[in-house]
C-alpha cells in the first residue's frame, strides 16, 4: 500500500515538474522574443521566424526570408496600425496586449518608423518592472532608453551613444537615430516602441527593419494608387468644370442671339 501511495505521488510530482517546466519553456519563449525587441534591431524578427509556430497563439505572422513580422493592417498614423493580440503576453509582470507599426514620411525632416508593444499597464508599473533599461526623460510625458546615432557619411563608424536624443530636436542631415520610447496611452496603458528615424537609407533601414523590405513594396502600391485617385479626382473636376463653362457659354450666346433678335424687331 505504502508503494502503491509512493508510486502515485512520484507520478503526480513528475507531472508537476512536467508541467512546470513546460511552462518555463513557454516563459522563457516570450521572454526571448520581447528581450530581442528591446535591442530594436533585426534580432527581433529573426526570433519571430525561429519561434513561428509557438508566437502564433498569440498573433499570425507573415514571412519574408529568413524573418517574420506581426503584420498591422495600414502603418499610416491612424488606428490602423494596431493588431490586437489573440491574448495577453505575460512579460516580466507585465501584460502585452497588442502590437503598433507606424512610418510618418516628413518633407524636411525625414522618415519617422515607429513599432512596439501595447502594455496593460502605466507607465510608473512599466519602468519599475524594467529597471534593467535605463530610462531617461525626453520630455515631460516619456522616456527614452538606450539612444544611439548613426553618421552614413562615415560609413566605417558604428552606432554611437547620443547624448542629444530630446524632444523637438530632429536628426542632423546625414544621420539616423534610434531608441526606445516609454510613454502612456490611455488611462492605465502604455506603449513601448523602437524608433528609426531621421535621413535614413534603405540599406540602413533594412539592417534594423527587414520586414520594411515587403512592407515598403505595399506602401509604394498604395501611394501609387493614391496618386491614381487624386488625379482621376482632378481629372474629373477639370472635366465638370469644363461641361459647366460650355453650358454657360452656350447659354450666353442664346441670350446674346435673343437680345440681338430683339433689335431687329
Amino acid at each position: 500500500m505504502l508503494i502503491k501511495k509512493l508510486s502515485i505521488f512520484i507520478c503526480t510530482s513528475l507531472l508537476s515538474c512536467m508541467v512546470f517546466a513546460q511552462n518555463a519553456a513557454k516563459e522563457n519563449y516570450t521572454d526571448e522574443i520581447i528581450d530581442s525587441f528591446m535591442q530594436c534591431d533585426s534580432q527581433f524578427f529573426e526570433q519571430l521566424a525561429k519561434n513561428k509556430k509557438y508566437f502564433s497563439q498569440y498573433a499570425d505572422l507573415d514571412s519574408f526570408e529568413n524573418i517574420a513580422y506581426i503584420p498591422v493592417k495600414s502603418m499610416e498614423y491612424d488606428n490602423n496600425n494596431t493588431t490586437m493580440l489573440k491574448k495577453p503576453i505575460n512579460y516580466k509582470g507585465l501584460t502585452i496586449v497588442g502590437y503598433q507599426n507606424i512610418f510618418i514620411p516628413t518633407t524636411l525632416s525625414g522618415k519617422f518608423y515607429y513599432w512596439g508593444f501595447i502594455f496593460n499597464n502605466n507607465l510608473d508599473e512599466v519602468k519599475n518592472n524594467l529597471k534593467n533599461l535605463n530610462w531617461l526623460p525626453y520630455n515631460n510625458e516619456v522616456y527614452i532608453a538606450n539612444p544611439k546615432i548613426y553618421d552614413q557619411k562615415n560609413k566605417a563608424a558604428l552606432w554611437q551613444d547620443n547624448p542629444y536624443s530630446i524632444d523637438m530636436v530632429i536628426p542632423r542631415l546625414w544621420t539616423v537615430e534610434k531608441s526606445l520610447y516609454l510613454e502612456n496611452i490611455a488611462n492605465n496603458q502604455s506603449r513601448i516602441a523602437c524608433s528609426i528615424q531621421g535621413d535614413i537609407e534603405k540599406d540602413i533601414l533594412y539592417l534594423i527593419r527587414p520586414d520594411m523590405k515587403p512592407l515598403e513594396a505595399e506602401i509604394e502600391a498604395k501611394r501609387q494608387e493614391k496618386i491614381k485617385a487624386y488625379k482621376l479626382k482632378k481629372q474629373k473636376e477639370n472635366e465638370e468644370n469644363l461641361k459647366s463653362q460650355q453650358k454657360k457659354d452656350i447659354s450666353n450666346t442664346s441670350t446674346e442671339n435673343k437680345l440681338k433678335g430683339g433689335d431687329k424687331i
